[in-house]
């Protein structure tokens, strides 16, 4: 009787499982495909120049300039500095573009790029002139 505990013990651990006895399988399917495959030809190349022969033929070397795309800096139109100033009076001055830093990034309407200021242009005149503000300007 311990005989045969001792038997069925050895034989549960000596039985493999479902996952070996695949991998041994698939294994052995690959090197036989491996075996069946013909032998790959190796690659002939032409035979090459002799480096000293002056007369030799050589392929054309080409050469695409690292300029060939560049596109020179082009000035960008401004308006005038007058305007410019007019604008940012108009808008709060630089406290107005100090609110607009510390809102949340939100998406802006696509209508917003045509007005002045971009998107939202911070404070209006009025509030500034409430307050006594001067748009900034001192």
């Amino acid at each position: 009787m311990p005989d045969s505990r001792i038997r069925s013990r050895i034989r549960s651990r000596i039985r493999p499982s479902l996952p070996a006895i695949l991998l041994a399988a698939s294994t052995a399917v690959a090197s036989a495909f491996a075996a069946a495959q013909p032998a790959a030809q190796p690659a002939v190349d032409p035979p090459k120049a002799d480096p000293l022969d002056a007369s030799a033929d050589v392929p054309a070397v080409r050469v695409r300039s690292s300029f060939a795309g560049y596109r020179g800096l082009a000035d960008e139109k401004v308006g005038s500095w007058r305007e410019t100033n007019d604008t940012v009076g108009r808008i709060g001055g630089w406290k107005a573009y100090a609110r607009e830093a510390a809102q949340p990034d939100v998406p802006a309407p696509p209508d917003a790029a045509a007005q002045p200021g971009g998107a939202g242009g911070g404070a209006t005149p009025a509030s500034d002139e409430a307050r006594g503000d001067r748009g900034g300007q001192r």
